[in-house]
């Protein structure tokens, strides 16, 4: 087994929980290639370990802005990928045509929302791709306003290339395109 250095970004956690997660990590990319089956592997370990509601995301490329429960939250790399591991929220448990003003036509992945929250996901989506460049910007803008709208507490990650695991609200999940970037948008706590 070959361990990969980790590089801490940012962490609000206990040293031991971030030991965990790296570990947790290590052993994740071990058994699996896949980033969205890395991501379930650490996400599932670590609702068993500490508790759910825990949400992971793996990856390559991409941006995120999400609300945490305190001391649990880290974001770090192993090797060249990225790992955002979160917990958030206790939660018991699709097509659009639209053109944007990008240009591009929604594509709509995987959904559990109405329709109109739906076009309202692509139409903001639309316009933060329209005021930023960095997906970190994008993903913050697409957050605050669905927090505004919906109230508390959305989370969003846009990118190119990431896959995910995540525990949503019943009508509160889309996972959709615009051009080439992904948009993963939902709300948990």
């Amino acid at each position: 087994m070959s361990e990969r250095k980790a590089v801490i970004k940012n962490a609000d956690m206990t040293d031991e929980m971030q030991r965990d997660a790296i570990e947790c990590a290590n052993q994740s990319m071990e058994k699996f290639n896949i980033e969205k089956d890395i991501a379930a592997h650490i996400k599932k370990e670590f609702d068993k370990k500490h508790n759910p509601t825990w949400h992971c995301i793996v990856g390559r490329n991409f941006g995120s802005y999400v609300t945490h429960e305190t001391k649990h939250f880290i974001y770090f790399y192993l090797g060249q990928v990225a790992i955002l591991l979160f917990k958030s929220g206790y939660i018991t448990m699709s097509i659009s045509n639209r053109t944007h003003l990008t240009g591009d036509k929604a594509v709509i992945k995987n959904a559990d929302m109405d329709k109109d929250m739906q076009n309202s996901a692509t139409d903001v989506a639309a316009i933060a791709f329209g005021k930023y460049q960095m997906e970190k910007d994008v993903a913050a803008y697409i957050k605050k306003e669905f927090d505004k709208v919906h109230s508390p507490a959305w989370h969003c990650i846009v990118g190119r290339n990431f896959g995910s695991y995540v525990t949503h609200e019943t009508k509160n999940f889309i996972y959709f395109y615009l051009g080439q970037t992904a948009v993963l948008l939902f709300k948990s706590g």
